[in-house]
């Protein structure tokens, strides 16, 4: 994926931000990282997302609304990348 297809909305001193960019930096996707802070007000940002949130983060993968770093989870086991808990899953090979 390039970095257009992700992007994660962050906020300062957010736990969740942060495991969300380590969970994608880990699974070695690039993405685009938009600070609360860098928007000139909140209806910007909601614009921007496209609908109201409660929480950061919110991610988008392909102009669609993930959720926050759970769903984001939910989204990568789904697709069996990481674990329930968001471990990347490691392959073994038996020899």
């Amino acid at each position: 994926m390039t970095t257009n297809n992700i992007v994660v909305y962050t906020k300062e001193n957010c736990v969740y931000c942060v495991k969300a960019k380590s969970l994608l930096n880990n699974l070695g996707l690039a993405f685009e990282e938009k600070k609360f802070e860098s928007f000139k007000s909140t209806e910007e940002l909601i614009e921007d997302i496209g609908c109201k949130v409660r929480t950061m983060p919110q991610i988008k993968i392909e102009n669609t609304l993930i959720g926050g770093y759970n769903q984001l989870v939910e989204y990568f086991n789904e697709r069996g990348l990481v674990n329930f808990k968001g471990e990347i899953k490691r392959w073994v090979i038996i020899r």
